[in-house]
């Protein structure tokens, strides 16, 4: 008697777990792995200014934050107080905090894109730091995003008054 219950018993949960599997109801699977962006700063003054530091009274700041899951960074970038009108806007590399290298990114174009002409202004943009995007025919964004993780890369705003660069900063991988 106590098998045949056993058996009964167990047929029963077979049929269930059956019918279960079976039902049109379907439960959806979400993936809550998030991607940790990472957050790119500098700050811009005179006294970063490589070869020479400028006496320039001016400022600004870079921020970029960087999603791996979509792999673009999207930036933003403030001055103000320079001595003169600004003329042009890049990140240069690879180089560290005391020399003067060539740009990587010129800050001209996109949807947001720099405008020469005030001692004063803000912009913004994307770029895709991807080995797809050649940014210059040497560096991709891949090889931009290597160089800002290892400071290897600065934020160059320059201006009528100092056609070298009114003011820079190194940018830094933040913790």
């Amino acid at each position: 008697m106590l098998n045949r219950a056993l058996v009964v018993g167990t047929a029963t949960a077979i049929a269930l777990v059956v019918a279960a599997c079976d039902s049109e109801d379907t439960t959806e699977v979400v993936n809550t792995q998030t991607s940790t962006k990472i957050i790119y700063k500098a700050t811009l003054t005179g006294s970063a200014e490589r070869p020479n530091p400028t006496p320039s009274a001016g400022t600004g700041s870079f921020t970029g934050t960087f999603d791996p899951a979509t792999g673009i960074m999207t930036f933003t970038v403030t001055y103000q107080g320079l001595g003169a009108n600004s003329t042009l806007a890049h990140i240069h590399g690879p180089g560290t905090t005391e020399v003067a290298v060539g740009v990587i990114l010129n800050f001209a174009s996109g949807p947001t894109p720099f405008t020469p002409g005030a001692p004063n202004g803000s912009f913004g943009g994307t770029v895709a730091l991807t080995t797809a995007n050649a940014i210059t025919a040497t560096v991709n964004g891949d090889s931009l995003r290597k160089l800002m993780d290892a400071g290897l890369s600065y934020v160059n705003v320059h201006s009528q008054q100092f056609g070298g660069g009114e003011i820079r900063g190194q940018i830094a991988k933040q913790p």
